[in-house]
């Protein structure tokens, strides 16, 4: 690493599938944000990177459908982000800069949360509008939430629509909103699939929102079975598989980066939901 982002991030030890952080041959660039101060459930969230990251050393990584080596992947690590605080505007900062110096450089972001609220650091360090597909099992589009809050993990939707950095958004498995939420999400163009989408139903709703594309998946898309560690979890979700086979079709995409958020590990049980976040990040794009 040079110049300033170094001094915005500081290196982890294991990295995330024992990736390097040298930037010279990576075309995407894992970041972890250590934050959870935005979210309005139980607190652990800032120590998903720390945790993902622990898990992945013993993840088999051949996918024998693909024929893709997860390890064989130009993907650097380059740490967490040094300075992330307790409130969100300072974390939505250092985000910013951090992503910013990426992009700069021609890399693909790959941030590991942390709560939801750091998509919207991560967006805003892009320097472009962009579409998002939201993995989610709420619409997180609340005006205040709690009351007198603007920037929380259920606000962050409506702030990236709201703040022009989505030019457009699918979301995908919501199943747990106000009508207030509904009305004005549709009312803004947001596309909206329940839990039984399927990929077709995906590309029908893609086909109306412009490229380029960011995928944000909160874990708790799934069902408490399969991620029990999500944060905010919610009965009804998408089975692994089927939220695999989503992703791939999203991953067909001109995807300019992503993120896995509400991962919790005090809140987990035997890891089964980082593990689950290690298998989103190692969903390879066609485009890779």
């Amino acid at each position: 690493m040079e110049g300033s982002l170094e001094l915005l991030v500081e290196p982890r030890r294991p990295s995330f599938l024992s990736y390097p952080s040298d930037l010279s041959r990576a075309r995407a660039v894992i970041v972890g944000v250590p934050f959870d101060g935005g979210s309005t459930c139980k607190p652990g969230c800032r120590y998903a990177p720390l945790v993902v990251r622990a898990v992945s050393q013993d993840l088999e990584t051949y996918d024998a459908c693909r024929r893709i080596d997860a390890d064989e992947l130009p993907v650097a690590d380059v740490g967490d982000l040094a300075a992330t605080g307790v409130r969100a505007e300072s974390m939505l900062k250092s985000a910013s800069r951090a992503v910013g110096e990426l992009v700069a450089r021609g890399k693909r972001v790959v941030a590991i949360g942390g709560d939801h609220t750091i998509t919207l650091g991560v967006l805003k360090g892009l320097g472009k509008r962009v579409s998002l597909v939201y993995f989610d099992a709420h619409l997180d589009y609340r005006d205040e939430y709690p009351p007198g809050e603007r920037v929380s993990h259920a606000t962050v939707l409506r702030r990236a629509v709201e703040g022009g950095l989505a030019a457009g958004a699918v979301v995908v498995g919501a199943r747990a909103f106000s009508r207030e939420e509904v009305e004005v999400a549709e009312g803004a163009g947001v596309a909206l699939l329940g839990p039984e989408a399927t990929p077709r139903d995906l590309e029908d709703a893609l086909s109306t929102v412009s490229a380029p594309l960011y995928v944000s998946i909160d874990v708790d898309a799934l069902d408490p079975a399969y991620a029990p560690g999500a944060s905010c979890p919610e009965p009804g979700g998408f089975s692994f598989l089927q939220l695999s086979k989503l992703l791939e079709r999203a991953l067909e995409g001109e995807v300019v980066g992503a993120d896995v958020v509400e991962v919790n590990p005090l809140a987990d049980v035997n890891e089964v939901t980082s593990r689950v976040a290690c298998l989103l990040y190692t969903s390879p794009s066609p485009r890779d």
